[in-house]
């Protein structure tokens, strides 16, 4: 297992001039417009790649995310990534237009075989281990099953990993009223291969935001100790916000291999 920290344009040089201990998740956005760009990192660091268009649960038309598969295909062609993730979650409509949000699925039978067909068509396509997200909502839609149990219906189905975002765990735990640890615990853990933490925020109506803004919370790192056991290969703090320091960024990210020991 190695510690991971998402790349940033602003730690580019940094990154390339000094050999860090961690692996870099990419967004293979950051490179459409200049894929060479990603080679020089791809030799020096293990990369996942971790993607937020593919919209794996929009039904309809799939030519928006089959074009947009190709060219993650062309990139992971130069970068050799070790694992690519997505989330479980609608980003697009039917008709091609971007929600701008992740938002959450109906976890049905129906919903399911939709997943296991696209995941299918991932592995296919780019050839390496795939892996799905479970996201924070905003709103839980009833469904015939549990989102733990959808994970793990899927990952019988297909052998598709899974990407366990514990603060998403937690920030949905103290917004819709569950125990955090009972519920990790629910989920496939002998499928995760990747782990997320970030730091969040209340709003003024008092509800948890996954921010990626804030430094780790406590809570987060317990729940780590749920995973002792699982395939892991990297577990990355992701910071979108109030960036730090890549030093301060590595640190962090080491502070949660430890407590996943």
């Amino acid at each position: 297992m190695i510690a991971g920290i998402g790349y940033r344009r602003a730690h580019r040089g940094a990154l390339l001039a000094q050999q860090q201990p961690v692996v870099l998740e990419v967004m293979p956005d950051h490179f459409f417009a200049d894929p060479d760009a990603i080679v020089p990192l791809a030799e020096r660091y293990p990369i996942v790649f971790h993607d937020v268009g593919m919209s794996v649960a929009t039904a309809g038309d799939t030519s928006v995310a089959r074009a947009r598969l190709q060219r993650i295909r062309a990139l992971a062609e130069l970068a050799k990534p070790m694992l690519f993730s997505e989330h479980l979650a609608i980003t697009r409509s039917p008709s091609g237009v971007d929600l701008g949000h992740l938002a959450p699925v109906w976890y049905t039978d129906e919903v399911l075989e939709l997943v296991c067909d696209r995941v299918r068509a991932l592995q296919d396509v780019l050839g390496i281990p795939v892996a799905l997200e479970n996201i924070s909502a905003p709103f839980v839609i009833p469904g015939a099953m549990s989102e733990p149990e959808f994970f793990a219906r899927l990952v019988e189905r297909t052998g598709c990993s899974m990407l366990l975002d514990v603060t998403n765990v937690l920030v949905d735990s103290r917004n819709h009223g569950f125990d955090a640890r009972a519920r990790v615990r629910e989920y496939p853990l002998a499928a995760v291969r990747q782990v997320h933490l970030a730091g969040g925020v209340r709003d003024h109506d008092g509800r948890w935001i996954d921010s990626h803004s804030e430094p780790v919370a406590a809570e987060s790192y317990a729940l780590l100790g749920e995973l002792a056991g699982s395939p892991l290969q990297a577990i990355v703090v992701e910071r979108d916000n109030k960036l730090r320091t890549l030093a301060e960024l590595v640190a962090e990210a080491l502070q949660a291999e430890a407590a996943c020991r």
